[in-house]
């Protein structure tokens, strides 16, 4: 089946960095694929950030949810992002996660009935992050000449850069690559709005950044049939370095919280888009 004319949302989750969120709203209001909404999902109530994106509110070009800064709630404002979605089918992005150029048309051109679409992303290091930042180097370039920037990536200490590459869809290696079943990672993933809505939306008992808003969803998707596909080497990303925000006790704190749902077979979150 064809999902060109889909109706899409971007939500794209944000904390205070009105810097990196520029160079994504460049990179999203120049895509190739044009029939999407953006939505800004910031997990707190920043002033810097209402301004920011004021000019951009008074052009009718994206919607901004607050909520009050309160803690790491981002599962909150990504289902209040869903609830306040209008299109059918949904793409997730970090606010620090810049998309080629052909992202959104990537993530559309490979739908399926019934499945998650899960992407990667390249770590760039701090070097070429700071270049990216201060607008020394456009995103766009590296996309484009990206194998020539390979080895100053690596010497930059960039991690995963073979995510960079990109392949032609159903191409040999495309699907050699791609044949395994992927785990969601919450930066860059995508599912039609119906499917997040069965398994009532993202676990809002995660408080702690590390695994609550990407393999929890995973395993209650997979449950109910809604298996992963990947889109590695076909929806590219680069992510903007900066220190890890989460530590060894996140981890455990939400694998333990998420062992215990497994094993009470909690695959629709009781604490979601509904209070159930």
């Amino acid at each position: 089946m064809n999902y060109n004319d889909i109706s899409v949302s971007v939500i794209v989750s944000v904390y205070k960095d009105t810097q990196a969120l520029k160079l994504i709203l460049d990179s999203l209001l120049n895509q190739t694929h044009e029939n999407f909404e953006i939505i800004i999902s910031e997990d707190c109530e920043s002033e810097e950030m209402r301004e920011f994106l004021a000019p951009y509110k008074e052009k009718n070009l994206l919607k901004h949810l607050t909520q009050e800064d309160t803690g790491w709630r981002k599962n909150i404002a990504l289902n209040r992002a869903a609830k306040e979605s209008k299109g059918e089918y949904l793409i997730f992005i970090d606010g620090d996660i810049i998309p080629y150029s052909d992202f959104v048309q990537k993530h559309v051109e490979s739908i399926t009935h019934s499945r998650i679409l899960c992407g990667k992303r390249v770590e760039l290091g701090p070097f070429f992050s700071n270049l990216i930042r201060k607008g020394y180097l456009n995103p766009y370039i590296v996309e484009k000449l990206f194998g020539l920037f390979l080895p100053f990536l690596a010497m930059d200490k960039a991690r995963h850069v073979e995510e960079g590459i990109k392949l032609k869809k159903g191409s040999s290696l495309e699907q050699k690559l791609n044949k395994k079943r992927p785990m969601i990672i919450g930066c860059n993933f995508s599912c039609f709005k119906k499917d997040l809505e069965y398994i009532n939306g993202f676990d809002e008992d995660y408080t702690t950044p590390s695994v609550g808003e990407d393999i929890d969803l995973t395993w209650r998707f997979q449950h109910f049939g809604i298996d992963s596909q990947s889109v590695r080497y076909l929806a590219n990303t680069f992510h903007l370095y900066h220190p890890r925000s989460w530590n060894s006790e996140n981890v455990n704190a939400n694998n333990a919280i998420m062992k215990k749902k497994w094993d009470n077979e909690e695959f629709i979150c009781k604490n979601g888009l509904k209070k159930l």
